[in-house]
């Protein structure tokens, strides 16, 4: 399945009536998620959307770290089990790049593993970016989050496309200031390794060149320019 070409709301509608995608455990992803916020300066109460959040694991997470969340998603399934099981935070059920209220704004952007991403086309990806941009206060920052394992090929498990490296280098849109990244991570790294070492230029370079096949995390920070 290729989200961008088919009936993105339809099949995630099925996948979650069928179940959910695996996570690290709670502990795991808020130290995930801290360490993000540090790395991007984020205030304490900063107001957060979560695009894509499926089942609300992630918003969740940001929370419990003391963050205003909204989640959207294009699944109703989704966004009905995310209402049930964390009733007190706040679910949207739509496209993220236009279901939003014209004027919503916010601190941080989190976008990961969106949908829209999910092809060979940069100049859709940067769209997507430029769009998702569209949604931050001044000063706020989009931080996308994706996988790859660099082969420029797809998963056959998920048809997920797995950008090569220098198409990542390519995923910015002229209108939006690159803050960070793009950095090749894992979510252990991000739990156990310093950050300066597991957002980093010498980490990324490792990823890359080594040997294995596996997923890496990429993690690209965005901000608009001034004119944009």
């Amino acid at each position: 399945m290729n989200p961008p070409q088919r009936n993105i709301a339809a099949y995630y509608d099925a996948f979650y009536r069928d179940g959910d995608f695996p996570h690290y455990s709670p502990a795991v992803t808020r130290s995930v998620l801290a360490a993000l916020s540090r790395k991007i300066g984020l205030p304490p109460g900063a107001r957060v959307l979560d695009v894509g959040c499926a089942t609300g694991y992630y918003s969740a997470a940001f929370s419990e770290l003391g963050y205003d969340v909204t989640g959207i998603d294009i699944s109703t399934t989704a966004i009905e089990t995310a209402r049930q099981r964390h009733p007190q935070l706040r679910f949207m059920q739509g496209d993220a790049l236009a279901s939003l209220p014209e004027g919503t704004r916010f601190d941080l952007v989190f976008a990961f593993g969106f949908s829209p991403a999910n092809t060979e086309d940069l100049e859709q990806v940067r769209e997507t970016l430029r769009q998702l941009a569209g949604h931050l206060r001044p000063g706020g920052t989009l931080a996308f989050l994706g996988g790859s394992r660099l082969t420029g090929s797809v998963t056959p498990s998920s048809d997920w496309h797995n950008h090569r490296w220098k198409d990542i280098t390519g995923f910015a849109p002229a209108t939006l200031r690159v803050t960070g990244g793009p950095w090749l991570t894992h979510f252990r790294c991000l739990h156990l390794l310093p950050l300066s070492f597991s957002l980093s230029a010498p980490l990324t370079h490792l990823l890359r060149w080594l040997p294995l096949p596996f997923e890496r995390r990429i993690v690209l920070l965005l901000r608009a320019t001034p004119s944009a």
